[in-house]
């Protein structure tokens, strides 16, 4: 019975785990716009990246930028956990 509650429990914690590495993504293209009051930017394909406070967006993240984000999706959004310029 206890190793069948460990294994179960286990199995459990590596699921979480594994769900949440799973969860980001990368993306990389060129910022069509950024709207810093709203805290989105578009890229030229047509997605739109959201961010928080949490999230630092330098003033190199311009129109024209060729960027790559990490993001999440939450609530039907893709929500940024990190952005850098390419060179």
């Amino acid at each position: 019975m206890k190793r069948a509650t460990l294994a179960l429990i286990l199995g459990l914690v590596v699921v979480v785990l594994s769900a949440g590495l799973a969860a980001a993504t990368d993306l990389q293209g060129k910022v069509k716009t950024i709207e810093i009051n709203q805290k989105v930017l578009t890229l030229d394909d047509g997605t739109k990246l959201y961010w928080t406070d949490s999230v630092t967006v330098t003033e190199a993240v311009k129109s024209g930028a060729v960027v790559k984000a990490t993001y999440e999706e939450k609530g039907g959004k893709y929500m940024l956990k990190k952005i850098e310029v390419m060179q």
